[in-house]
């Protein structure tokens, strides 16, 4: 895709409402990076985000480093939005990249939950990346990101889990894939051949069945079908 790109991450806390069997969610930090239409990172954005309802649990603390005490006096959810909103592009040829599809799902669960109008661009065409990711390089299962990009030959920069950090990470990965070239040569000198995270559970973005390159069982590289290349290789041109 032509044109600005908007790659995203969020942390968040469960919270469960009365009389309700589920849990729902409230952001407490969201992290971003624009990328211009040559996929090079050009802006960067920050907050965190106090819940209305819900406390940061100890789980929260231990996996993003946040706590109740960083949370005090910070921004509502409204006002986070407000902010970002004016910080995201005025124009309206951008799209959504996430690693995985939860992201999305919170955005508009805690809009709705909260009564707070998004713009439509919300509601347009997110990217998950990691399912990209894991249908491109044939892996039987998506990866976290950190693992993701050690398949790539990438070290991740920051503290993971703190939701700039993610972002310009995840933006990594954007644009390796957006390079062909560089996606066939990690092909041929990859020697990945498992995948260590849970199953995949988000309804995120995918760009239909894509040939699977390795076998845990036997060890081995099965031949990739040239056609079923190029089909993938147009996809990624169209979709980064």
């Amino acid at each position: 895709m032509r044109g600005k790109k908007i790659v995203l991450d969020l942390e968040f806390i469960p919270y469960r409402r009365k009389q309700e069997p589920y849990c729902v969610h409230e952001i407490i930090e969201i992290g971003a990076v624009a990328l211009d239409a040559d996929n090079e990172i050009y802006d960067e954005f920050q907050m965190y985000v106090k819940p209305q309802y819900g406390t940061v649990p100890p789980f929260v603390t231990a996996i993003t480093g946040i706590t109740n005490e960083m949370l005090v006096g910070q921004v509502s959810f409204s006002e986070a939005m407000q902010a970002f909103e004016a910080w995201l592009p005025q124009e309206d040829s951008y799209r959504f990249y996430t690693w995985s599809g939860s992201d999305q799902h919170v955005f508009q669960a805690e809009a709705e939950w909260k009564e707070r109008p998004l713009l439509g661009n919300f509601y347009g065409w997110w990217v998950d990346l990691q399912r990209l990711h894991q249908r491109i390089y044939g892996f039987s299962k998506p990866m976290k990101l950190v693992t993701a990009l050690g398949s790539m030959q990438i070290y991740f920069e920051g503290t993971e889990h703190g939701a700039l950090a993610d972002a310009r990470n995840t933006a990594k990965i954007l644009q390796e894939l957006s390079d062909v070239r560089r996606v066939k040569n990690n092909f041929s000198t990859s020697h990945v051949t498992y995948n260590i995270a849970s199953d995949h559970t988000s309804g995120g973005f995918t760009i239909g069945r894509l040939p699977i390159r390795h076998t845990v069982e036997k060890n081995k590289k099965i031949p990739l079908d040239k056609k079923l290349l190029a089909q993938r290789d147009f996809f990624v041109c169209l979709i980064l």
